[in-house]
């Protein structure tokens, strides 16, 4: 009888791993499609820019090391 008890306890947390990482597998997709989607923003943002801005090309460097030293990434 305890050792019926012990499989099946064995077989619920077998279940539930299992469950978990089918989970982690879907927020991995979803966060990858999130990236995608948020990389496509900043390029139609950047082309944007260049369109409006055509002296910008030259600064994206300049720009992005002021970015960089001005901004936490972390903080939002």
């Amino acid at each position: 009888m305890n050792n019926v008890k012990v499989e099946e306890q064995f077989r619920l947390l077998q279940q539930e791993v299992i469950l978990a990482g089918e989970a982690i597998e879907n927020l991995q997709r979803e966060h990858r499609a999130q990236i995608d989607a948020l990389r496509l923003e900043i390029e139609i943002l950047r082309r944007c820019l260049k369109i409006l801005h055509p002296e910008f090309d030259w600064q994206d460097d300049a720009l992005r090391e002021q970015v960089l030293r001005e901004t936490d990434p972390e903080a939002s």
